[in-house]
């Protein structure tokens, strides 16, 4: 069982359905952790942004920054009805903890420390710290795709909060 395994569980879910955690997360080196909800006006408003900003960092025209291969989003969905998260998903382009496993969610809050949302955590394959502050940097950085892969690619970036581990 991978890392990434221990913290998300072993079923990620899509628009295109059920995966295994260990494949769908196989050699990522960053992976951002995404804690929203679709009745929540700033989520509404980052999302989009956030998705953008994904979908134009795993392009095949960007292959050569290594980010396609290297990099995913988990939607951590805090939404309490099963359909506000299927329709929260389905305007994604991003993997999500399945509705039915909201204790993995609530799990990660506590370990990240998340104190409201929408929260954008990255974190490397080990479960540490990239960069506590994602959404501000993402929000801040989203049309310099180099920018954003030098400062969250793990040989290039410092924590910028205290790190966190899997026991």
């Amino acid at each position: 069982m991978t890392l990434l395994e221990k913290l998300l569980g072993s079923t990620l879910v899509s628009r295109r359905g059920e995966t295994s955690t260990r494949e769908a997360l196989a050699h990522k080196s960053v992976v951002g952790l995404y804690f929203t909800a679709s009745t929540c006006h700033p989520c509404r408003a980052f999302t989009p942004v956030l998705a953008t900003a994904y979908r134009n960092m795993t392009l095949n025209a960007y292959k050569s920054l290594a980010m396609k291969d290297q990099l995913d989003v988990v939607l951590l969905s805090v939404d309490r009805s099963p359909v506000a998260f299927h329709d929260a998903l389905l305007q994604t382009p991003f993997l999500a903890v399945p509705f039915h496993r909201r204790e993995v969610v609530q799990d990660l809050w506590k370990r990240y420390d998340v104190k409201t949302i929408p929260t954008l955590i990255f974190v490397d394959a080990n479960g540490d710290v990239v960069e506590r502050e994602g959404r501000r940097f993402i929000e801040n950085n989203y049309s310099d795709l180099h920018k954003i892969w030098e400062h969250l690619s793990p040989s290039h970036s410092s924590s910028s909060g205290p790190e966190t581990t899997i026991p």
